[in-house]
C-alpha cells in the first residue's frame, strides 16, 4: 500500500491558479468567482492533473457515495466551470472531457 501523496497548497496549470488555503482561483492574475461545488470540482481535477477522473469518482467525492440524483450533475457543473473560465482566452482548454469516462485537467492543453 502506497503512502498518500501530499497535495500542495497552490495548484497551477498554465494560467489557472488555485490557492487552497485562501480558497481562491485566479486566471491570468484575475480572480474567478466559483460556487463551492465548482471550486471543489476544479480542485479535484487539478489535484489529479493529467489523469482522467471518472464521473463516478467526481460524484462520490463531491456529493458522496449515497448520491441518488441525476448523474448529469457532473456535466452541468463542468459546463458552468468552463463558462466561467472562458472569460480568459485559453483557460477552459485545460478542462478536457473523455467521453463516456470522465474529465481531465491538462496542465499543458493541446493546441487547437
Amino acid at each position: 500500500m502506497s503512502a498518500a501523496r501530499e497535495v500542495p497548497e497552490r495548484l497551477q496549470g498554465g494560467e489557472v491558479v488555485l490557492d487552497r488555503p485562501a480558497h481562491r482561483v485566479s486566471v491570468q492574475g484575475h480572480s474567478v468567482v466559483l460556487a463551492l461545488q465548482e471550486y471543489r470540482l476544479l480542485e479535484l481535477l487539478m489535484i489529479n492533473a493529467d489523469r482522467v477522473v471518472t464521473s463516478r469518482e467526481i460524484l462520490d467525492t463531491l456529493w458522496g457515495r449515497q448520491f441518488a440524483g441525476d448523474p448529469g450533475t457532473v456535466a452541468v457543473h463542468m459546463l458552468r466551470l468552463r463558462k466561467k473560465l472562458d472569460k480568459w482566452p485559453g483557460a477552459s482548454r485545460h478542462l478536457r472531457t473523455v467521453r463516456g469516462i470522465g474529465y481531465v485537467f491538462d496542465t499543458v492543453p493541446d493546441e487547437d
